[in-house]
C-alpha cells in the first residue's frame, strides 16, 4: 500500500470524533439536492462517516460508500442500522492500483474533500450517461486571500472545469469560500452528456 496517508492516522482521526459525529450533509450537496432525481444509485467516494451518503439514502438512493478508514465505516454502519437505510459501506485503499469502479453504473457520484488525480478518470467513467457528479474539494484559487494549501491535495485554478470538459456544468464555484485548511474551495455539479 503506497497511500499518502496511513490508515492508522485516519482511524485515529475518526476514533477521536466517534463520541460526537457530525451527520449534517455538506452545504454543497444541500445546494444541489433539489436538482437530483428522487432515487437511483449513488457512490460516495472517501465518504468518512457517510454524512453525505446518509443524505442520499434518506432520499431513496442505493448508496455505495467507500472509505479508507474502518473506524469511520463502523460509525456509518451503526447509523445505517439505527436508521434502517440502504448503504453498502466498503473499506478500500482508493490509491491502490487495483481499485476500480463499475463503469457507467452510478446515477450520482459524490467526492468531498479528497483529491487523488489518478482516480478521477475512473470516477467520471463510473457515472452513467445522463448521470451527475457532485465534487467539492480544496483549491488554490484565492490563495492570496485565504493562505496556501498543499498542492498535492488541492486543485489548480480552473482544473475542475477542465476535468469536466464535455459535461453540462449545472453549478460551479471556485475561490469564493475559504477552507479551514488554507486556500479556498472549488465545487462542481455536472451532468454527463448522453
Amino acid at each position: 500500500m503506497n497511500n499518502r496517508y496511513s490508515k492508522k492516522k485516519w482511524d485515529q482521526r475518526w476514533q477521536e470524533k466517534a463520541s460526537s459525529p457530525v451527520w449534517q450533509p455538506d452545504d454543497w450537496l444541500m445546494r444541489t439536492l433539489p436538482n437530483l432525481p428522487d432515487s437511483g444509485t449513488a457512490l460516495d467516494l472517501a465518504c468518512g462517516i457517510g454524512r453525505n451518503a446518509l443524505c442520499l439514502a434518506k432520499r431513496g438512493y442505493q448508496v455505495t460508500a467507500v472509505d479508507f478508514s474502518e473506524v469511520a465505516l463502523d460509525l456509518l454502519r451503526k447509523e445505517v442500522k439505527r436508521s434502517k437505510l440502504h448503504i453498502d459501506p466498503i473499506q478500500a485503499d482508493l490509491e491502490a492500483a487495483d481499485f476500480l469502479f463499475p463503469q457507467g453504473h452510478f446515477d450520482v457520484v459524490l467526492q468531498f474533500y479528497y483529491l487523488y488525480r489518478p482516480l478521477l478518470p475512473s470516477l467520471l467513467e463510473a457515472v452513467r450517461p445522463g448521470g451527475l457528479a457532485i465534487i467539492r474539494t480544496f483549491s488554490r484559487a484565492g490563495e492570496d486571500r485565504f493562505g496556501s494549501v498543499n498542492r498535492e491535495i488541492s486543485l489548480a485554478p480552473g482544473e475542475l472545469l477542465r476535468l469536466f470538459a464535455g459535461w453540462d456544468i449545472l453549478l460551479y464555484e471556485e475561490g469564493l469560500e475559504p477552507s479551514r485548511k488554507g486556500g479556498s474551495l472549488a465545487g462542481i455539479f455536472a451532468r454527463k452528456r448522453t
